[in-house]
């Protein structure tokens, strides 16, 4: 009866160090979200071009990718809370040295070093920690405070930068980092700390995740693997770009303001979330292939209604035109990855970690070197990058009916 009573007590501890990694992960998407809105002004006040803006982005996004990995692996060595305390610290570093840039070539150091503070696995880690039988409800959750987070940092992030100047993002970034850090520092410990005595069945049972070469042979030896990989990475590419190009076309192209900008922004992904959730019951009573080729249909559709909007210069017809290529690729992106996760099942159901990982790995880099290609098509004409991604979804949507219908 004791042991039950500590046990109930020590669970309680778990909810509430859950909620501290809810919060520190809420504010660390806040002060990213923050500086997105913000950051095509300042690179312009640096004597910054379109194609510099996206080696901005894109370089916090490499570093993030390369080290994501070592990060969360570490983890498991060394101890949660002190890897996210290095990793938060050396974000931190990085965003207030950002503060200090004085020349595109230290903002784009400085953004590298932000970047390697890749810390958001561990979070994601800890809560598997913390909620081993309600790991549903752990996820839901911590995406819940991650979307919260991004839209208030979109709000915030355009009154301040408008208010306050746009240098001002990245000191008011750091000190949101400073808050996550305190909150882990005071409220979190180690899952062994809390868990261990009452687990003891299962303390030794926390598995890493290895792409192990012989696993990712097995799944590379299907056709269908490779084109569904194929398919997810130009997803990848193609919508981290458009989301950085986008802030860009909104403040540069059509002259909006950081506030004016923000609240757009928080339409576009509005819609975007809610096709997102959507698209899941779509895919249950459809099916996975004729859902993507929905959403590849609408992006190539709309993609074109760019041209017209180059002609008329429309603010509305260019709104349209992004929100319903959002659409398309909240349609695109849940059911090519439940495409994927179907042909892994059938391939063999115990390679999903190593399935999705090998899927995210590539997608993660492609991702990254997204709005730094689509940033430098934009030299050449505002809207090329918009005929860019026509045309290569129109290239995912051949191989999908090719190689993938049947």
């Amino acid at each position: 009866m004791e042991n039950d009573c500590e046990r109930v007590i020590h669970q309680k501890k778990a909810r509430g160090f859950l909620f501290a990694i809810l919060f520190a992960n809420f504010f660390r998407n806040l002060g990213v979200s923050i500086v997105d809105i913000g950051l095509p002004q300042f690179v312009l006040s640096l004597a910054g071009s379109l194609t510099s803006y996206g080696i901005i982005i894109g370089v916090f996004s490499i570093t993030q990718a390369i080290f994501q990995f070592p990060m969360a692996t570490a983890s498991d060595r060394f101890g949660r809370k002190r890897m996210i305390s290095i990793g938060l610290s050396i974000y931190i570093f990085g965003t207030f040295l950002c503060y200090l840039a004085q020349n595109l070539i230290q903002l784009i150091i400085f953004r590298a070093i932000q970047g390697a503070g890749a810390y958001s696995s561990i979070l994601q880690a800890m809560i598997g920690d913390y909620y081993r039988k309600e790991q549903g409800k752990g996820m839901s959750l911590y995406s819940f405070s991650l979307l919260i987070g991004y839209f208030g940092g979109i709000i915030i992030g355009g009154y301040i930068s408008y208010y306050l100047g746009f240098r001002t993002i990245f000191l008011i970034s750091s000190i949101l980092g400073m808050v996550s850090i305190t909150l882990i520092l005071i409220f979190l410990k180690d899952p062994k700390n809390i868990l261990i005595d009452f687990n003891s069945n299962e303390e030794k049972n926390i598995n890493k995740l290895k792409l192990k070469a012989s696993d990712i042979k097995i799944l590379l030896n299907e056709k269908k693997f490779k084109i569904g990989v194929l398919i997810n990475t130009i997803r990848w590419f193609l919508f981290s770009g458009v989301i950085a190009y986008l802030i860009w076309v909104l403040q540069i192209y059509f002259g909006l303001n950081q506030i004016e900008t923000s609240y757009l922004l928080i339409l576009v992904v509005s819609v975007f979330t809610t096709f997102v959730v959507i698209s899941g019951e779509l895919v249950d009573n459809f099916g996975s292939i004729r859902i993507t080729l929905i959403g590849q249909i609408i992006i190539i559709n709309f993609g074109f209604l760019f041209l017209i909007v180059s002609f008329t210069g429309s603010l509305i017809l260019f709104l349209i035109a992004t929100i319903f290529s959002g659409i398309g690729f909240a349609l695109y992106q849940t059911s090519a990855n439940a495409y994927l996760l179907k042909v892994i099942e059938e391939t063999n159901s115990d390679l999903k970690g190593t399935g999705f990982g090998f899927n995210n790995a590539i997608g993660f880099f492609f991702g990254a070197l997204g709005p730094m290609i689509i940033c430098y098509s934009g030299e050449f004409n505002i809207f090329i990058p918009y005929y860019f991604i026509a045309i290569l979804v129109s290239i995912s949507f051949v191989l999908t009916l090719k190689y993938l219908k049947n």
